[in-house]
């Protein structure tokens, strides 16, 4: 085959913008640190990343998903400490006034205070989280209890349980019971008020015994709140791993290794500095370029 000078200029040309681009592309892996600039340098590299990146993503939702079931479940438990120290305050009034020898004037004093604690019982469940209602069950956009009286006369929320998702199928609820936490205790306190109010220290000696009962029901959802956020510790502990071998993955499979870049990168710089010489040798006019 006669090889002409413009298939000697086309292959040169071709083997010069080869090189240009060898370049470029070592270039932009050096700058960007990936290996993988465009689907193209490696279509299979390229999706497993993808799918990393996917999952690292999806492992860091969950993450945030037990940072915010923690905190909801922490602001509850900090609302139902507070609930516990008004319920033992209404305990001592009640062991108080079960004493036959207070005159009505005392006893006019006891109640008044265990109004004010049945008031502020009634407060605490209105506590929210953000702009969450936490004893309103799924109906949080409201407060669940509107008296201080026990269901289904004073409690509008629901007993759904309000659910994050912390794990690949795995949901947990973050609220705890309200009427099985807060009935007992407004039952409770009312007893004691019915017995202040017509002085029957038989009525008043009974509610000792129902506000022990709302004692335990409170302690029993603090101590469920207290399971689950151990749990959620683990689960965050797990997902972490997770992020961290996923980001290990994802450095392996996307990640420049620099040296070698470099290496390559000044090995091309080379080779397209010689293509550049050897093409202007071979470029250069022949005797038919004088002689047309």
């Amino acid at each position: 085959m006669r090889v002409t000078s413009q298939m000697i200029m086309d292959s040169t040309l071709y083997n010069i913008q080869s090189n240009q681009n060898r370049i470029e592309q070592l270039q932009a892996q050096i700058t960007s640190g990936s290996r993988i600039t465009k689907p193209s340098d490696d279509p299979i590299g390229a999706a497993r990343a993808l799918n990393l990146q996917d999952s690292i993503a999806q492992s860091q939702q969950y993450q945030r998903n037990i940072d915010q079931a923690k905190s909801w479940m922490n602001t509850t438990d900090a609302a139902l400490d507070a609930v516990t120290q008004a319920t033992q305050r209404a305990r001592e009034l009640a062991v108080q006034a079960s004493n036959g020898t207070l005159s009505a004037t005392e006893r006019t004093a006891i109640s008044s205070e265990i109004s004010q604690l049945q008031q502020h019982v009634l407060d605490l469940t209105h506590s929210k989280y953000g702009s969450y209602y936490l004893f309103s069950g799924t109906a949080s956009s409201a407060p669940g209890y509107t008296t201080a009286a026990p269901s289904p006369g004073g409690y509008q929320g629901n007993s759904a349980q309000v659910m994050r998702e912390v794990a690949p199928g795995t949901s947990i609820g973050v609220n705890a019971d309200a009427t099985a936490t807060f009935d007992p205790l407004f039952t409770a306190l009312q007893t004691l008020q019915t017995g202040l109010t017509s002085g029957s220290t038989g009525t008043i000696q009974g509610s000792i015994t129902q506000i022990d009962s709302a004692l335990d029901a409170v302690s029993v959802s603090r101590s469920q709140l207290g399971a689950k956020v151990n749990r959620l510790d683990f689960l965050q502990t797990r997902q972490s791993s997770v992020e961290v071998n996923l980001t290990g993955l994802l450095s392996t499979t996307k990640d420049v290794d620099m040296a070698e870049a470099i290496t390559n990168f000044t090995m091309a710089q080379n080779v397209y500095q010689a293509s550049l010489k050897a093409g202007a040798q071979a470029l250069q006019p022949s005797l038919l370029d004088y002689l047309k």
